[in-house]
């Protein structure tokens, strides 16, 4: 999918954005199944033409949750701050690949609280799921670590 940076907006803002969301443990977050059905949502989400957030509060054994999400857009900033898609960042008028990126947001998971970085680029958001499954584990497990390590 293709999207020029008003069409992203206007999709986040006319509540075109499918959301799934899950409460689960620091463990059950990383485990294959919950992952696996988080990449097919996502992956049905932009079959479908809709832009799609997975959304988990994965609580932790000290402190506060760690928000943990997959979502769909045109660059590495988390979809709730959309409106920074301004013409600094991105050009109007040319159409952008819908990406998926990772999301962990904890003020303990590194200085900004905030860390994204890209799962699938458009060619590879049909690959089995197990493949970014593969990609997510050890990422989601490093930044859960660190979180832990920081409260420690």
């Amino acid at each position: 999918m293709k999207l020029t940076v008003d069409d992203y907006l206007k999709m986040v803002t006319d509540d075109k954005v499918q959301v799934m969301d899950d409460d689960k443990t620091a463990t059950q977050a990383q485990q294959k199944k919950t992952l696996t059905a988080a990449v097919e949502f996502m992956q049905e989400q932009l079959d479908k033409g809709y832009l799609g957030q997975y959304r988990a509060n994965v609580r932790m054994r000290k402190g506060d949750p760690v928000s943990f999400r997959l979502e769909s857009n045109l660059i590495n900033i988390p979809m709730d701050e959309a409106e920074r898609l301004d013409p600094k960042l991105l050009d109007k008028e040319p159409s952008y690949p819908v990406n998926l990126y990772m999301v962990v947001e904890s003020d303990d998971v590194n200085k900004s609280g905030l860390r994204i970085d890209e799962l699938a680029n458009e060619t590879d958001q049909d690959q089995p799921a197990s493949s970014l499954v593969a990609k997510i584990q050890p990422w989601l497990a490093d930044h859960l670590a660190a979180v832990m390590e920081a409260r420690a």
